[in-house]
Parts: C-alpha cells; sequence; structure tokens
C-alpha cells in the first residue's frame, strides 16, 4: 500500500500546466519502530516538530514525529555519524537537531550508506539553529542505491554573526526529493550552500531551496553542480527572497548541470524577490553537453574521451567534496564519482 504526500512547493506559484510548483511524492506503508538515542525530553521535540510560521511542509514533520526511528541531537565539537537503511528494516526516519551555541563550532557529517539488494525507504529531517558568533558545518552524503527513495529536508536559522555551511552529496538514490529552507534571521548572518548531484540510470532528482534573508548585511551563496546520464531527470526549484529590513544584503543562486546524454531532463525554476531596495539578488543557471572545444584540448594532452569527461565533472564536483575533512570518507565518494562517471 502506498501513500501520497507532498513537499517542495514553490512559495511564488508559476502557471500549473508546468507542474513544478510542487511535487507528489508516492512513498511506501511505513511500520513503527523503536526510537534509538531517545534520550530526548519532551520539551527538545515539540522545538523540534513545531512548524513555526509554516517553515516546512506539513507532511514530512508529520511523517517524521510519527514514524521516526533515531534521533539525535549535536551541541558542540565534531561528529561523523554512519547510517544504513538496512539497520532499520530498510525504512530510516531520522531526525536530527543540530544548535550551536553562543561563540561555538559544530561539525556534522551524516554518511547515508546502502546496498543494492532491497528497497529502501529514507525520511531524514534536519534543523540547524545557530545562535550568536557560532558557526555549523554540515556534510550530507547520500549514497547510489538503485531501488531508494529519499526525502531530505533541511531547515537552518542563523543568529546574528554566525556561520552556517552545508554541503549535500547525491551520488544516486532513484528517486530523491530535497527541501531546503535557510532563515538568516540576524544581522551579517551568512550561509554558505555548496551541493552536487549525479543522476543516471532513471533517478529521478528533485530539489527546492528556500533562502529568507531577515537581518541587515546579511550573506548567502547558494552553488549546486550536478550531472546527468542515461535517462535520468532532475527539477531544481530556488527562492531567494529578501524581507522588509534586510538592507544591504547580498544573495546569489546558482545551478549548473552537465549533460552527458541527450536524452537526460534538466528543469529550472529559479525565483527572485525583494522587499528592500538596498539589496543584492543573483541568479544564475545553465544546463548543457560538455563543451566540445574543451572536451579536445584535454584529450589533445593524452586523455580518452571518457576519462577527458571524468576531469570535466570533477572540477565541477571537487569544491563540495574537498571541503570534507574526513579524508577515508572524501576518498570513498571521488571513488563513487569516478565509477558512475565510467558506468
Amino acid at each position: 500500500m502506498q501513500t501520497l504526500i507532498k513537499s517542495n512547493e514553490l512559495t511564488f506559484k508559476t502557471f500549473n500546466y508546468l507542474r513544478v510548483n510542487e511535487s507528489t511524492i508516492e512513498i511506501p506503508k511505513l511500520s513503527k519502530n523503536e526510537l534509538e538515542d531517545a534520550k530526548v525530553d519532551n520539551e527538545i521535540s515539540e522545538k523540534f516538530y513545531a512548524n513555526v510560521n509554516d517553515e516546512l511542509p506539513e507532511d514530512i514533520l508529520k511523517l517524521n514525529k510519527e514514524y521516526c526511528n533515531l534521533f539525535k541531537i549535536y551541541d558542540k565539537g565534531d561528529e561523523v555519524v554512519t547510517l544504513n537503511t538496512s539497520e532499520f528494516n530498510n525504512q530510516l526516519v531520522d531526525s536530527h537537531y543540530i544548535s550551536a551555541e553562543k561563540a561555538e563550532n559544530v561539525t556534522v557529517l551524516l554518511d547515508y550508506s546502502s546496498y543494492k539488494d532491497n528497497e529502501k525507504f529514507r525520511s531524514s529531517l534536519i534543523k540547524i539553529y545557530a545562535k550568536e558568533n557560532s558557526e555549523v558545518n554540515l556534510f550530507v552524503i547520500q549514497d547510489d542505491s538503485e531501488n531508494q527513495i529519499s526525502l531530505e529536508t533541511i531547515y537552518v536559522e542563523i543568529a546574528e554573526n554566525a556561520v552556517v555551511n552545508v554541503s549535500q552529496i547525491e551520488l544516486g538514490a532513484n528517486k530523491i526529493y530535497t527541501y531546503f529552507q535557510g532563515d538568516l534571521k540576524g544581522n551579517n548572518s551568512t550561509l554558505n550552500v555548496d551541493s552536487v548531484y549525479f543522476g543516471s540510470g532513471k533517478n529521478n532528482i528533485d530539489m527546492l531551496y528556500n533562502i529568507f534573508h531577515y537581518g541587515t548585511k546579511s550573506e548567502s551563496e547558494i552553488v549546486v553542480n550536478g550531472a546527468l546520464k542515461d535517462e535520468a531527470k532532475k527539477i531544481f526549484r530556488s527562492t531567494l527572497d529578501f524581507k522588509k529590513g534586510s538592507s544591504q544584503s547580498v544573495g546569489s543562486e546558482e545551478e549548473y548541470t552537465i549533460l552527458l546524454d541527450d536524452s537526460v531532463s534538466s528543469l529550472s525554476v529559479p525565483v527572485l524577490l525583494s522587499h528592500e531596495d538596498d539589496v543584492e539578488g543573483n541568479h544564475a543557471a545553465s544546463a548543457g553537453n560538455i563543451d566540445r572545444e574543451l572536451l579536445f584540448y584535454i584529450m589533445s594532452r593524452g586523455f580518452d574521451e571518457d576519462s577527458a569527461k571524468s576531469l570535466i565533472v570533477r572540477s565541477k564536483f571537487s569544491s563540495a567534496i574537498n571541503n570534507i575533512k574526513d579524508e577515508e570518507v572524501k576518498e570513498e565518494i571521488w571513488n563513487k564519482v569516478f565509477q558512475r562517471i565510467g558506468e
């Protein structure tokens, strides 16, 4: 039995016939499992699942609150967490609460490892609260899994002079739905998102990024690089919104897709909104085949065609992947990127 839920809804709707205003997601029937790492008091739980000003999709919040089987809290230091859906009966519904206190630094790496034998489902809900003068670094890695459906929902709230850096590395779940919202609440708050994705086969990649500037002199930079081959499909929605009171703020969102086959599908829906005069907002989006002149140049230096294409994709992915400090994890990711390019 399947269940339908909604997510990735545009805050500023476009024409209905384009079918990009929202996504309807078909998920398997879920079973309630024993909650792991459940040392969470009611006050924290209520705050985590609260939906102040409807910042997150209600269906996702309800799903995670009802079926959560892993709840973890991070408030200091560095932590690497490896999660495998097979350890949760192939249904991982995990919630992560990252709270950086004033002037504290927190780094979290979530590594979602998978196997290809079984059908799998995960719904990951991540909330980040960066208080004054703090810094949070989040890395989320989705391993390749031909049969997996992944829902990845991230909410970020940034206070004055705080910095949040997020890298998402998606290497080919069958269907992945990413919802990201960043609220730059404080003056001089900063958000940096540097993410990559690789779609092959019949992968379906569905992304939405909402960035809201509230504080003065706040800065955001969203960079998403991807590559598609075979019959993979991607839709990228983004909204950059400067709210009243966010004067002297700067925001940019960039999305670039390399099309490795003519049979892929790539769609981008960027939205730029402003309620202030003294702000700077930038959009950039492109999708196209690999530059033939660049390919010829690299091949003239002794590389075959596959190696040359791999080098070009690597150059686009290098910024996000090389930010990872764990050398073992970084090497494993690069090996998987090479494998997927050559498949």
